[in-house]
């Protein structure tokens, strides 16, 4: 593989991983909205998106 075709494999690495991140942190997001639409008040809802960082 030249340094060229090496290159360019990183680059595609770093975009997969970057869309990965993105998708990652909408579906976070997508949970979080879910969570603050089931919940009574805030207080449930703060103790709901705590847990998620414990899981």
């Amino acid at each position: 593989m030249g340094k060229h075709r090496k290159e360019e494999h990183m680059d595609e690495e770093m975009n997969t991983s970057e869309l990965l991140k993105e998708v990652v942190e909408e579906n976070q997001t997508r949970k979080i909205l879910e969570i603050l639409n089931d919940c009574k008040d805030l207080a449930e809802a703060k103790e709901k998106v705590k847990a998620l960082l414990n899981k």
